[in-house]
């Protein structure tokens, strides 16, 4: 009889563990923006290049498939203003960059 009882808390436990499991992989915080190209209607164009925003506000060019292309160029959200920014995120006083309005 005791060892029914341990068998019966065994497989709570074990169910536990899994919702707390399924429950707790399916809370994503997204880190990442995508930015989209768009057609004069405002249709999304899936088959262009679009613009990942990381975390850490690096902005770079990521092609149809979701693979980012670092080869090409960087921008960085810096303030109010947007900055070319090399490969170590130096900023590229050469290139242009973009300001913000409020």
């Amino acid at each position: 009889m005791k060892n029914n009882n341990n068998l019966g808390l065994l497989k709570k436990v074990i169910y536990c563990l899994f919702f707390i499991l399924i429950f707790s992989s399916t809370v994503v915080v997204a880190k990442e923006q995508r930015i989209y190209q768009t057609d004069r209607f405002g249709n999304i164009q899936y088959n262009k290049p679009s613009y990942t925003i990381q975390d850490n506000g690096r902005i770079v060019e990521t092609d149809r498939f979701g693979n980012k292309q670092y080869q090409n160029g960087r921008y960085q959200i810096k303030a109010d203003k947007i900055q070319a920014v090399d490969r170590f995120g130096n900023v590229q006083p050469n290139k242009p960059g973009f300001s913000i309005k409020k």
